[in-house]
């Protein structure tokens, strides 16, 4: 445990976080979240409420937020949890806001500490499921093309557990949309995921009407997407915001991201990365940065350095690392330690001295100590339905997956002779 770290606790105890105090978060699906890491909270508050009176009255919400502040543990906070028992502190959101909070705010700290006074500074908001993609770790809850494809390809019945089959497709309503551009101006961050927010009516018109207001100036944004369509149109819009972050999620390189990000195509997408990333650079567009993301799992933790490499290749000004914890076959945790200590072994020489690539390290504890949920033969049943729903082969288009065999099948020749 670092000493900073220790400090943190000393102070703030184990389970104490200022999101649930200070932002609204949502499903692609509607319900309500603590933030973008948790888990879905409450099923009904926002649709039924309103966006802002379900965040002061949900149930749920108001549940954990006396959970922490008598230092009780959430259930819905599981990955902060995780990653800062593995040791990676600064990817833990509960750890990062709350020293910003502490650093900037220190009266509002107090104030939610004494009594639990909400005041609403940061939105996370998913104007819905729509999605052209159905990456193979996502779900329909997050985009309709899982939805499609599910009923189309019926699943069996002992993968249900990992692939749900009940989601609905979801939009935004125009109330909603114009309820959080009334509270706007209270606002200093917000963050669009999806779905694709590209695709998305509300989010495009949320922006574009949010980026001509006066105090957009005071508002800084981040955009996930997954890089499918062209970004340079919506520069002149990004211009207008304090900052504009642009997280390009993008899990692999080649054939392994096709196979992960079914149906997109690597050269597209590598294309609208560079053209996009080279516009900004060229008409010095400084409060617009570009940071390329990747959901680590199973299938990808053996391009880790690769991932590295097309960082600085292609213009990105940092790289963020993501665990993905569900569904559970995929965890990388499965891959046995000998393949996971020559990747962490290739990756380290590539970090060094780079603060572009500071979230790293971190992450390599997080390979280190992860422990396996399930078996590699679940992994090979998930990863067979997929095959057979869209014609791909994961052998073939993810290497790991031999190795992995391989690795298995020696280990067990040696512990029968």
């Amino acid at each position: 445990m670092s000493n900073d770290y220790k400090n943190f606790i000393d102070k703030h105890g184990k389970n104490f976080c200022v999101l649930p105090f200070t932002e609204i978060a949502n499903t692609a699906q509607g319900n309500a979240m603590l933030c973008c890491y948790s888990e879905t909270v409450d099923a009904s508050a926002y649709p039924e409420k309103g966006f802002l009176q379900g965040w002061k009255d949900s149930k749920g919400i108001n549940r954990a937020r006396k959970n922490m502040l008598n230092d009780k543990p959430t259930k819905h906070c599981r990955r902060c949890y995780e990653y800062e028992n593995s040791g990676a502190y600064n990817m833990s959101k509960r750890y990062v806001s709350v020293q910003k909070y502490e650093k900037e705010y220190p009266e509002l700290i107090k104030k939610i500490k004494n009594n639990g006074y909400l005041e609403l500074k940061t939105l996370d908001i998913k104007f819905g499921n729509k999605c052209n993609l159905a990456c193979i770790m996502c779900d329909g809850y997050s985009s309709s093309l899982h939805i499609k494809e599910k009923e189309q390809h019926k699943v069996p019945k002992h993968l249900k557990q990992f692939i749900p089959t009940n989601a609905h497709y979801q939009d935004f309503t125009k109330d909603q949309l114009e309820e959080l551009l009334s509270v706007a101006n209270k606002i200093i961050k917000i963050k669009f995921t999806g779905g694709e927010p590209t695709l998305l009516e509300g989010f495009r018109e949320f922006v574009n009407r949010l980026s001509q207001t006066e105090y957009a100036k005071n508002i800084s944004i981040m955009m996930v997407t997954n890089g499918t369509t062209d970004l340079i149109k919506m520069v002149d819009i990004m211009s207008k915001f304090k900052k504009y972050e642009i997280h390009w999620s993008t899990d692999g390189i080649e054939s392994t991201y096709e196979y992960i990000r079914w149906p997109a195509k690597w050269d597209k997408v590598k294309s609208n990365q560079f053209t996009f990333n080279s516009y900004i650079k060229s008409k010095g567009y400084n409060t617009i940065k570009s940071v390329l993301t990747s959901a680590i799992q199973l299938l990808n933790v053996n391009q880790l350095p690769d991932l590295i490499r097309y960082t600085d290749e292609n213009y990105f000004d940092e790289f963020i690392p993501v665990l993905v914890m569900w569904p559970t076959p995929l965890d990388l945790s499965i891959v046995p330690k000998s393949i996971k200590q020559t990747i962490i072994n290739n990756t380290l020489p590539l970090i060094k001295d780079s603060t572009k690539f500071s979230f790293v390290s971190e992450f390599i504890e997080i390979i280190k100590k992860r422990t396996a949920l399930q078996t590699f033969s679940i992994t090979k049943d998930f990863l067979s339905y997929y095959d057979k729903a869209r014609g791909y082969s994961a052998e073939k288009m993810c290497p790991i997956i031999n190795e992995i065999q391989d690795t298995i099948d020696s280990t067990y020749k040696d512990t029968l002779f």
